[in-house]
């Protein structure tokens, strides 16, 4: 299903803000992607846990991207001093002769957006961001959710119908086929070679080949459980896939058994609701 949600942290100090972005997209499993300014394992896969406890399915992307605050009027001058005594710091120790200058404060200071974060103090930071912009997608998934669940709840109801239209076409192909035998054979009684009882075993089979109340019984019990799921808590995606897939083997049976005109007709028409209905199972979670 698709989604949306946003949120945005200060860092520490407020030297800068994380804002966070999350979509999802329609995908048969759980595909995530992270992207933020710089990698950063720990965080990720922090991330990756979060977003995995609240969705199932879907193709996920998580982006991250640093906004520097606006300025203030003045200096924060305990920030100055502490990035000038890490510079005469690491100029000492690099052999680099001369004092830092001013500028080199300043741009270094402007730099370090998100306060320098990485790792856990990173995740620490940004938790509160990632948890209200899933509950936000979450949101906004379940409203999809509703919808797409009147949706196919309406598809099957209306499968429900023809297989109702099937079962009363298939009850009267037995006896008209019956018809028919007699009708052709009729012109054959008293020809040589002719055999009642070899006609009737014949008829016998034939009835027993378009027989496709099994097939019905076990199309109705699919649609029931199809049901089911569509009203079912949680995760149900991946389970109204493979009844789908179970409904249609059914209905390519009775299409194949019947050798009916009319039945053919009906399974045709099912198999089109059933594929509209399948394009929208992929869309749940």
């Amino acid at each position: 299903m698709t989604g949306f949600g946003r949120a945005a942290v200060d860092t520490a100090a407020g030297r800068g803000r994380l804002r966070v972005e999350i979509r999802s997209v329609n995908h048969r499993g759980l595909d995530l992607k992270v992207r933020a300014p710089q990698p950063d394992a720990f965080c990720e896969a922090e991330i990756g846990r979060a977003v995995r406890a609240a969705v199932e399915r879907g193709s996920v992307t998580v982006h991250i991207r640093e906004e520097a605050q606006p300025a203030r009027a003045g200096v924060d001058e305990a920030r100055a001093k502490q990035v000038f005594a890490a510079l005469v710091k690491l100029s000492g120790e690099l052999g680099i002769d001369g004092t830092p200058s001013l500028e080199a404060v300043a741009a270094f200071m402007s730099s370090t957006g998100g306060g320098g974060l990485e790792g856990e103090a990173l995740w620490e930071a940004l938790r509160p961001g990632i948890d209200k912009a899933l509950a936000e997608l979450v949101a906004t998934r379940r409203r999809e959710g509703a919808a797409l669940a009147e949706d196919i709840g309406g598809r099957i109801a209306r499968l429900g119908e023809l297989v109702a239209q099937i079962r009363a076409a298939a009850a009267a192909l037995p006896e008209r086929f019956a018809r028919r035998i007699e009708e052709r054979l009729a012109a054959l009684k008293g020809q040589p070679g002719f055999e009642p009882a070899r006609v009737a075993q014949e008829a016998a089979l034939m009835a027993e080949r378009l027989d496709v109340s099994e097939e019905l019984v076990r199309l109705e019990t699919h649609l029931g459980h199809l049901s089911e799921l569509v009203r079912a808590p949680g995760a149900v995606g991946r389970k109204l896939d493979f009844v789908v897939q179970e409904v249609g083997r059914e209905l390519n049976t009775i299409g194949s058994k019947a050798q009916d005109a009319g039945v053919a007709a009906l399974v045709i028409e099912g198999k089109a609701e059933l594929e509209r209905l399948r394009e929208q199972a992929q869309n749940v979670e």
